[in-house]
């Protein structure tokens, strides 16, 4: 019983959910204790939680690829096009002084529209990766530079502005302190946990993950598979690039490039295997609040150059990298 016991200690001090709690009471008690009346305040999480929702989808759309062994670079570059199409269409329709219809109904409309644009970004390299076996790093980067052609050749590289207050004001709807684009975040880590945990779909593209040969020779179609997880990335994405042209009230190609680096960052604290066939939605959700977090303490510093921030956020990959290499060879070497 003692024995059983310090295995389960074991296991839970080598959970990634375990020591990004431990993170997140760090930041906590430092903010704290160096921005006090300021970290802790309700306006504070309100505007936490704001601002986490556009990379947190992003990052469960890179971690579902890193399931299966894969990585999307073109997150990004979808997410953007998705929203200067929703943008533009909004500006030329509701945002028309002739305009008589059905607001409600054009935003329907428009989101389902831009879901289906982002779904088959996302299906493309799904069909590039698992049909004509173009590594996805390749092949997402490659795509990843077409979109960003194409969003530039629409906007001829300026701001798409001018959206619709009937839509942007939807980014200010709140229920208690939790803004509605958070609200959209947490339902989309509910949906993923479901799809990963809890359907044949993600035990098989747990599996391609872990051993794409074995995969095919236990019957799973990994072709057909792989696009289906790329199509959802792309989903996932296009409904980051709508939250993000409702909050910001604008989009351009190159919005948020930095968010790549930040998506893998939490895929990597959040325990998700680079390598594939290992993750935990948990870990994604908790990672992204907590880096949100450290994000919002560093803004308060406003003498902080945003070049160190940069070496913060280097800083933590490299060391999550390490450690979990580290944490991995020590379990291989004792069994």
């Amino acid at each position: 019983m003692v024995e059983k016991s310090r295995i389960d200690f074991k296991k839970t001090m080598n959970s990634p959910i375990f020591r990004i709690g431990i993170l997140m009471l760090v930041v906590v008690i430092l903010g704290a204790l160096l921005m006090p009346g300021k970290f802790l305040t309700a306006g504070n999480f309100t505007s936490i939680a704001k601002q986490l929702s556009e990379y947190g989808i992003l990052a469960l759309a890179v971690f579902i690829c890193m399931l299966s062994g894969g990585i999307d670079l073109s997150v990004v570059y979808i997410a953007n096009l998705c929203g200067i199409i929703m943008g533009t269409m909004l500006s030329k329709t509701i945002g028309n002084s002739d305009f008589n219809g059905s607001t409600a109904l054009m935003i329907g409309v428009f989101t389902v529209f831009v879901l289906i644009i982002g779904c088959a970004c996302g299906a493309l390299n799904g069909i590039l990766i698992g049909k004509l076996r173009v590594p996805a790093m390749l092949a997402t980067l490659g795509s990843g530079q077409l979109i960003l052609g194409i969003s530039t050749v629409i906007t001829n590289g300026q701001a798409i502005t001018g959206v619709p207050t009937a839509f942007t004001k939807l980014a200010g709807i709140k229920i208690w302190i939790f803004p509605l684009n958070f609200l959209v975040f947490i339902l989309c880590t509910f949906v993923m946990y479901i799809i990963i945990s809890k359907t044949s779909f993600g035990l098989r593209t747990l599996l391609i993950g872990s051993n794409s040969k074995a995969a095919f020779f236990s019957g799973v179609r990994n072709n057909r598979d792989l696009t289906k997880v790329y199509a959802i990335s792309g989903l996932l994405a296009a409904i980051s690039g709508i939250i993000s042209t409702m909050r910001m009230s604008s989009a351009k190609p190159d919005y948020g490039t930095s968010y790549i680096m930040f998506s893998i960052l939490i895929c990597v604290f959040g325990g998700t295997d680079p390598n594939g066939g290992k993750g935990n939605v948990l870990g994604i959700a908790l990672a992204t609040i907590v880096l949100q977090m450290v994000a919002t303490l560093m803004n308060m510093f406003q003498n902080l150059s945003t070049f160190y921030r940069d070496i913060v956020w280097g800083a933590l990959l490299l060391t999550m990298l390490i450690l979990n290499y580290i944490l991995d060879n020590r379990h291989v070497t004792k069994r």
